[in-house]
């Protein structure tokens, strides 16, 4: 049950390299689990993320339209849900095959860790991290994510802020 934990970065990466496939060159990952605009960093697509039990292991990812979702139009319903569905099967079955090889000892992301930066246009940049109503928690550089999929953020001052999803969100500065 603690690699579940990293499935809603799994299922964004399939999500936008499923877009990718059919042409949507600019689809990427904006942390922790939506997929954006690249170019503009405003969301595409918002996925939400549940596992349980239930005589079993199970999760599920629910993709939701967000701002952007106008930008693939060019795709009917059933394509796009059809691209987003192949996508993200294809990326956790990869996933979950590290997985059970061991590739995940470090930390569930550890596998696609390398990956998953790529795919974040924000890293690098100026940032800053949110509190889920809104306000700001602190400014500065989105400087990486660790194998669990919390952000570090080093301020102006060089101090490492470190959070996870439930505690912030980020956004462009």
């Amino acid at each position: 049950m603690g690699a579940f934990h990293a499935l809603g970065y799994v299922c964004a990466m399939g999500a936008a390299e499923g877009l990718r496939a059919v042409g949507v060159s600019f689809a990427g990952i904006g942390w922790p689990h939506d997929v954006v605009d690249v170019r503009t960093y405003r969301p595409l697509l918002k996925l939400q993320m549940h596992a349980g039990y239930n005589k079993g292991m199970y999760a599920t990812c629910t993709v939701l339209a967000a701002q952007q979702v106008g930008l693939l139009r060019d795709m009917s319903d059933e394509e796009l849900a059809q691209t987003l569905q192949e996508g993200i099967e294809a990326r956790v079955s990869s996933w979950e095959q590290q997985i059970t090889s061991g590739a995940g000892a470090a930390g569930p992301l550890a596998p696609v860790l390398s990956e998953y930066f790529d795919m974040v246009p924000l890293l690098g940049n100026p940032a800053m991290a949110v509190y889920p109503n809104g306000n700001e928690m602190e400014r500065g550089t989105f400087a990486g994510v660790d194998i669990w999929g919390r952000a570090t953020l080093i301020t102006s001052d060089g101090h490492e802020v470190e959070f996870s999803p439930e505690q912030a969100g980020i956004r462009p500065a």
